[in-house]
Formats: C-alpha cells, sequence, structure tokens
C-alpha cells in the first residue's frame, strides 16, 4: 500500500495504514540529520513534496510555518510548533524489504488540522526539464587524484575551460608553496583533454559540461571530494588570490558557517550581480540570508543536502533561494565573507540565455514547491 494517496477517514482506515507499520526504535538525531520526506497527512493533504531534517533541528522547506523545529524526544522524531509545544511525535516507523525505513507515522496538529501525519522516504524531484534517467552512468572519472593521508583541511572545486583565471590564484605561493590551505580539484570542461601538468590536486575530464551537472558528477557516492569539511564552488572567471581564499576558508570555519561567499569588489573591472554580496568595509563575516551560485562555499554536511539539486540543472538559476531552504534558513550559519573578496570578470548572462534560465527556475522551484523570500539587496 502506497502511503501517499488519498485514503478515506475513519478509524479503520487508520488502522489499515498502522497495520504495516512497528513502533518506531529510539532514534539519535545524528541518524536522521540531512534526511529528505514527503510530508503529509492521512486525507492526502500535501504539506511538503520535499522536507529536509538539516542539521542543528532546523527543518529545511517544511511548505507550512506551523513546523519550526525537528528534535529526538525520548528517541522519538518530533515536530515542535513556533510556540515550543509539539506538534506531531512519529510513533510508527515502516521498512522495505532491506529494512531501511520508508515511512513514519504519527499523529498531531499542524496549521490546525488534527490528523494522521505521514512521512514518506524521498529523494531530491527530478529536474522538470532536463531530467536525465537515474539510471544514467554519472560518476566523474579523475586523470589525477590525491594520495590518502596528504589532504588539506578545505577543497576548491572549479569547472574549468580554456580561459580559467584559477592560474592567477597561485601567485601568492610561488614563493612559499606550502602555506595553502585548500587542495584544488578542476572539473576541465573544454572540448579538448585538459593539460595533465596543471597546477591541481585532482583533475577530470567532462567536456561541454554545464557547471553544477559538472560539479554534480563529480561528487559521485565514492568521491574522494567527500573528505573536505569545506568546499568551494566558484567560477572560472572569478579573479582571486590564494591569500584571499586561504582567509575566506579560514574565516568560514571561523564563524561556524555551513553556507557562505567571497564577497566582491566595486569597480569598473568587478561585475557584482547583487548589492547585498558587495564587500563591506569593517566586517569580516555578515549573516546574511543570501549566498549566489557564482561562488558559494558549503561545509561538507550542507554540500550532502544541497547536491541533488545541482543534477541536471542548466543555468543554476534560483539554487541560491532553494539551498537556504533546503537547511532551514540557519541565520547563523551562513553569511557574505567580507574579510576576503573576489572580482567578477564578466556581466551576468555573459555566456547563457537569461530569459531561458529565468523559465528554469520557476520550473524548478515548482518541483520543490517553493515560494522566494523577497530579500533586501538581491536583485
Amino acid at each position: 500500500m502506497k502511503m501517499d494517496v488519498i485514503v478515506e477517514d475513519g478509524q479503520a482506515a487508520l488502522d489499515a495504514i498502522l497495520a504495516s507499520f512497528t513502533e518506531t526504535p529510539a532514534f539519535t538525531p545524528e541518524q536522521l540529520e540531512g534526511s529528505f520526506w514527503r510530508l503529509f497527512d492521512i486525507s492526502g493533504r500535501l504539506l511538503s513534496p520535499f522536507m529536509v531534517l538539516a542539521p542543528q533541528g532546523l527543518v529545511g522547506n517544511p511548505g507550512t510555518g506551523a513546523v519550526d523545529l525537528w528534535q529526538i524526544v525520548n528517541g522519538q522524531l518530533c515536530f515542535t510548533a513556533g510556540n515550543g509545544t509539539p506538534s506531531v511525535i512519529f510513533k510508527h516507523v515502516r521498512r522495505d524489504e532491506e529494512g531501511r525505513i520508508i515511512n513514519f507515522a504519527g499523529r498531531g496538529i499542524i496549521d490546525g488540522v488534527e490528523a494522521l501525519y505521514l512521512l514518506r522516504a524521498v529523494e531530491h524531484p527530478e529536474h522538470p526539464l532536463y531530467a536525465t534517467p537515474a539510471s544514467a552512468p554519472r560518476s566523474a572519472t579523475f586523470l589525477k587524484q590525491k594520495p590518502a593521508g596528504t589532504l588539506r583541511p578545505n577543497l576548491v572545486v572549479l569547472p574549468a575551460g580554456p580561459e580559467s583565471l584559477h592560474d592567477r590564484w597561485f601567485e601568492d605561493f610561488s614563493t612559499m608553496p606550502l602555506t595553502r590551505n585548500w587542495d584544488l580539484c578542476i572539473g576541465w570542461y573544454g572540448q579538448d583533454r585538459p593539460d595533465m601538468g596543471m597546477e591541481c590536486d585532482y583533475l577530470a575530464h567532462i567536456p561541454q559540461t554545464k557547471k553544477f551537472r559538472l560539479i554534480h558528477d563529480l561528487f559521485h557516492a565514492d568521491s574522494p571530494l567527500w573528505n573536505y569539511e569545506a568546499i568551494w564552488l566558484p567560477d572560472d572567471d572569478l579573479l582571486a588570490t590564494g591569500n584571499g581564499i586561504n582567509r575566506m576558508f579560514h574565516l568560514f570555519r571561523k564563524f561556524g558557517l555551513d553556507l557562505g561567499q567571497p564577497s566582491l569588489l566595486e569597480g569598473e573591472d568587478c561585475f557584482p550581480n547583487h548589492p547585498v554580496t558587495i564587500r563591506r568595509a569593517g566586517s569580516d563575516v555578515r549573516y546574511e540570508p543570501f549566498v549566489e551560485i557564482m561562488c558559494p562555499v558549503f561545509s561538507r554536511r550542507a554540500l550532502k543536502i544541497c547536491i541533488g539539486s545541482m543534477r541536471d540543472v542548466e543555468s543554476g538559476y534560483g539554487l541560491d533561494h532553494l539551498w537556504p531552504a533546503f537547511l532551514g534558513h540557519p541565520r547563523g550559519r551562513m553569511g557574505i565573507i567580507d574579510g576576503s573578496a573576489v572580482i567578477h570578470t564578466r556581466p551576468i548572462g555573459f555566456s547563457y540565455d537569461i530569459r531561458r534560465a529565468i523559465h528554469e527556475q520557476q520550473e524548478v522551484w515548482k518541483a520543490y514547491n517553493h515560494s522566494m523570500r523577497r530579500i533586501d539587496g538581491v536583485v
């Protein structure tokens, strides 16, 4: 019996559903953090097609303001309303043939409706316009790979082509090569095979592939890139300094961020897209509700939550609104790093059709049932 179909009201229907469930085992927060669910009630009322049990008890993309936090109470999953009272306690689970939990069931009240509420395990929805089959091989092969045990603490993953500016990043280290606190992975999207002598720690050739599709394929389940705690995903038209990248990672860790970005310098040769990202003097880190797709920094746990949204996107438009939603809008764990700034050397829309990108954004938001929040300084 599928748990996300509309069923009749009444005790008989409730008993029939719960007959396939068992009492919940004792959980710890670590067992559920980062998991994805569809939330609905027994009458078929859908609250969220894609809900995230995000870090530190935040609820990502809940579909309702009545679910404010999740927590484990006496080993059971509990949703808490904004006033601090429990709204639903999930006392029953259902497993598949391999023993994995695929459903939770619990009674409670959400948006004033008392009902039996159900969670069904899901993955990120398919891209509504450009989906590739889930069975299609999407694991990048590394032509160069750093030996285990020699990793620096942070990682830059750069989709790069022949006009990439990343060579300039190493000028700081020409006389002091051991001062770098980050490794570099290049996903080469140029048609010709990349130069194997290129300065990098990992190298893969994924020709004619868009940025976020390429990144998704680099971070397959067994990828060595998951061994880093902080990961920067810049565009290849950004001008930065190696020491500036060092400082960016340092401040990202110091301020406990899960999602951030370096600020943008202002001037004739720099093209910031949003006023909120422009560098502010006297600031190290500003907690802001927005991080742009141009150059996001993720903690590993945040990237694991968000990576599925990148699988088939063309432009990436709108992902920078989805990612904070998936993470539960963590006010004290995302922001702009003013203590490190970069130069965006090309104006918006330089390499893609903006109208097509906006259409893609709207369709992807529909798939997640996402409504954009207005943010000061974001155009």
